[in-house]
């Protein structure tokens, strides 16, 4: 499905906050120790209507009164940027590791949402920044409805990457594993999520951006494919209350991803998300059932 570049619209927050980080990365200021956990708390949420049934159409759900639990950010990412500019951190070089989504409760359309959004942890490695981050949003059914951990870097020496090192190509060992599904990861899954999320960073969109970036080309979005994962998962009626993903390998658009899980524990399931040849792990993580 091919979402309208009119979603935009409802990005105001968004895409100040991205031009806010463009803007503070021309002034290079110092880094202000963290001493303790920083939050803040936004009442009265209540997400566009239009983008929560496009971001349903894209990963071809029901249109339903529930927003899927995994569009958080669309909520509390600008204000979670915020606090990250309050410490000096150079947010346009951060790096989203991966998520810990808990689901307590649903997340009811056209109903108020309040939100904590806290930075509880902030590592200074030599090489780069650690950030954990938690943001726990409400319903009028559940004071923590659904709880996410975000896992990030940034990193401090501009000649490293965390996509500089040489592909694998050693196949992975999937034989105790089920394969779930093989799917195609492409430009127009990039386009909708950008604009359902209001993330355009221009290495989800252009290739030669990306490449100036040191990649080979454009990547999906780690959120993007998080919530494709999800979903899957569900399809295939998995019935869980936690998930945790640590994103290892961007996934270059146009390319297959393959889906496995490992059922031999009753309570809790191992995924992993390879590339088509299996020489790539790009997502690996657990679900709690």
């Amino acid at each position: 499905m091919a979402t309208s570049i009119t979603l935009l619209r409802y990005q105001g927050d968004m895409l100040k906050t991205i031009f806010n980080i463009a803007k503070n990365s021309l002034k290079n200021l110092p880094f202000k120790k963290f001493e303790h956990k920083i939050k803040k708390e936004i009442n009265n949420i209540i997400p566009s209507a239009k983008v929560v049934s496009e971001y349903q159409e894209w990963l071809d759900l029901p249109l339903n009164n529930e927003i899927p639990p995994h569009l958080f950010p669309l909520w509390s990412y600008p204000h979670l940027f915020k606090l990250g500019q309050s410490l000096n951190l150079p947010l346009h070089k951060v790096l989203n590791q991966g998520c810990k989504l808990k689901v307590n409760s649903i997340l009811p359309t056209n109903s108020p949402l309040n939100s904590k959004i806290e930075i509880y942890d902030v590592k200074d490695l030599p090489s780069k920044y650690r950030i954990n981050q938690r943001i726990t949003t409400s319903s009028k059914y559940h004071t923590q409805a659904v709880i996410a951990e975000v896992y990030a870097v940034i990193l401090k020496d501009k000649s490293s990457s965390l996509f500089s090192k040489a592909p694998s190509t050693k196949i992975i060992n999937t034989d105790n594993l089920d394969h779930l599904e093989t799917i195609s990861i492409t430009k127009e899954d990039a386009q909708s999520y950008a604009l359902i999320s209001g993330d355009i960073n221009p290495i989800h969109l252009s290739q030669k951006i990306a490449k100036l970036m040191g990649l080979k080309g454009s990547i999906m979005h780690g959120f993007g494919l998080f919530a494709i994962l999800y979903e899957k998962l569900k399809k295939y009626n998995f019935e869980f209350s936690e998930i945790d993903v640590r994103f290892l390998n961007p996934v270059y658009l146009g390319e297959e991803v393959s889906i496995f899980i490992d059922q031999t524990d009753k309570t809790k399931r191992n995924i992993k998300v390879l590339s088509g040849d299996k020489t790539q792990l790009h997502l690996s993580g657990y679900i709690s059932l």
